[in-house]
């Protein structure tokens, strides 16, 4: 009897401090890290000597920048991001392609949590991005300037740790872009994409520092 009486103002204690870190007027403020790896080989045939030779891609980028979020809602917050973005691509033939971006991000998130530690939220995201590209070695060379707008929805796991701490990752994402470049050269380009991933090879983490609130 005494150890249920012992764990009943636990409990509560435990269920208050869950509640208060998705509850209205909670703030958080941390960081977002991203980063991602893919090497390709492929064979490809020499029209010269009729030969097949591997022709290898490697990819590495990696995505860093602040962001916070306030609560509207018991479990509903909106919050927004800055980032920057660094993509190199390395061929087989020694030519190098790199992007670097920076921007900005709103999101609007709904949180479902399972117990005071575990939880999903989701929600829709609006992002502009603006990215500097030059390509070098090889056949040619070429530099541009992209500006990209894109809109979606996305699905994130939730982790709180301790009380003021919390770890996110994005779990599922699906969204349609639009990006126009003007390259050096004069000519433009475009392109319309619909995206869906589902814990695609980018590694996406957030850790964050919960204030405010009761």
């Amino acid at each position: 009897m005494k150890k249920i009486l012992f764990l009943i103002p636990a409990f509560l204690l435990t269920f208050q401090i869950s509640k208060a870190q998705t509850e209205k007027g909670s703030q958080t403020l941390g960081i977002n890290l991203a980063l991602g790896y893919s090497k390709q080989s492929n064979p490809n045939l020499n029209g010269n000597s009729n030969a097949f030779t591997n022709t290898e891609l490697k990819y590495l980028n990696y995505t860093i920048g602040p962001t916070y979020s306030y609560f509207i809602a018991d479990k509903l917050d909106i919050g927004g991001s800055l980032f920057y973005s660094n993509n190199r691509s390395d061929y087989a033939d020694n030519s190098t392609e790199r992007y670097h971006s920076y921007g900005a991000s709103v999101t609007l998130r709904k949180y479902l949590m399972f117990n005071q530690y575990l939880g999903f939220r989701a929600g829709p995201q609006l992002s502009y991005a603006r990215s500097v590209q030059n390509t070098n070695g090889g056949i040619y060379s070429s530099d541009g300037t992209t500006n990209s707008y894109t809109g979606g929805v996305n699905l994130g796991f939730v982790y709180y740790p301790i009380k003021r701490m919390g770890l996110s990752a994005i779990l599922a994402s699906l969204n349609y872009n639009h990006s126009s470049t003007l390259y050096s050269n004069g000519l433009h380009g475009k392109t319309d994409n619909l995206n869906f991933a589902w814990v695609s090879n980018n590694l996406g983490l957030s850790a964050f520092y919960i204030f405010g609130g009761k």
